[in-house]
């Protein structure tokens, strides 16, 4: 009997232990393809058009990571805003940043469905299916949200810094490390934002917070909609605000939706199982 719990302990950390190795050697692979390859075209003529096909060639200096990061730079970064490498292992860090996030992206599905396989057996059947409802929906909002972030904010958000820096009388640099760092955090928070109806219909499906809370405190959301747009946008300008929070008070409406729909379907079903049949 006294062995009982340590055997559940013993075999939760080999599980865990299992699954984390299971994450882990996807991302390594991946992360080495993105670090020592690049991404090349093999152009070929087919009457009067050209077709080109993808490849990759062993390249460690302009491996897909830094492909990658020209691309996010050539987009986001206003043409006179420096880029610059303060020491000579900056570009070697931002690299290795860049193709960690694309490797744990790839390999994304991966990693939740390991996580599920883990939490799986703990999970009562109310709570599998609304992981299971739930996933593609939040996988969807969240590429959304990220998307958002990258195309239309970040860009404006480095510009409005331009014009602040010049304001001023300085020149706008920016050293390429910390350019990755707060562009990759900044645009996963982006992304997490837009979980908020999911999080919203989950407390809802388990019973946690009832649809009315959600709509009883509508106005509480919008200010806190606006403060996560005054944290994120630099120059606290009203229009940058207002593009951070319009798309969350939007969500949150949706999620005030959603959250009445799923109470009701479940009190239905309850009320149902409590009839038995007709």
């Amino acid at each position: 009997m006294e062995n009982g719990p340590l055997k559940v302990i013993t075999n939760n950390i080999d599980e865990l232990r299992f699954r984390v190795i299971r994450i882990v050697i996807p991302v390594l692979v991946f992360f080495s393809i993105f670090l020592l390859f690049d991404l090349r075209f093999f152009i070929i003529i087919i009457g009067s058009r050209a077709v080109s096909f993808p490849y990759i060639y062993p390249y460690p200096y302009e491996n897909m990571g830094a492909q990658f990061l020209k691309l996010i730079i050539g987009h986001v970064i206003v043409e006179p805003f420096l880029i610059i490498a303060i020491k000579p292992t900056d570009g070697v860090v931002a690299d290795f940043y860049s193709c960690l996030f694309l490797s744990i992206i790839v390999t994304s599905p991966n990693i939740s469905y390991q996580i599920g396989r883990f939490i799986g057996p703990a999970l009562k059947a109310s709570e599998k299916h609304l992981i299971k409802t739930t996933m593609y929906p939040a996988l969807a909002l969240f590429l959304v949200g990220a998307l958002i972030g990258f195309y239309f904010v970040a860009p404006l958000m480095f510009r409005i810094l331009y014009y602040f820096d010049l304001g001023v009388g300085s020149q706008p640099t920016m050293s390429i490390t910390s350019f990755v760092s707060f562009f990759f955090i900044y645009v996963l928070s982006f992304g997490l934002s837009f979980e908020t109806p999911v999080i919203m219909v989950g407390l809802t499906y388990l019973s946690i917070v009832p649809a009315n809370y959600w709509r009883k405190n509508w106005r509480y959301a919008i200010v806190a909609a606006l403060i996560f747009g005054v944290i994120f946008s630099p120059g606290v300008t009203g229009l940058t605000m207002l593009l951070l929070a319009i798309p969350i008070i939007a969500l949150y409406f949706v999620g005030i939706y959603a959250a009445e729909r799923v109470e009701k379907r479940k009190k239905a079903e309850i009320q149902k199982d409590l009839g038995g049949p007709s």
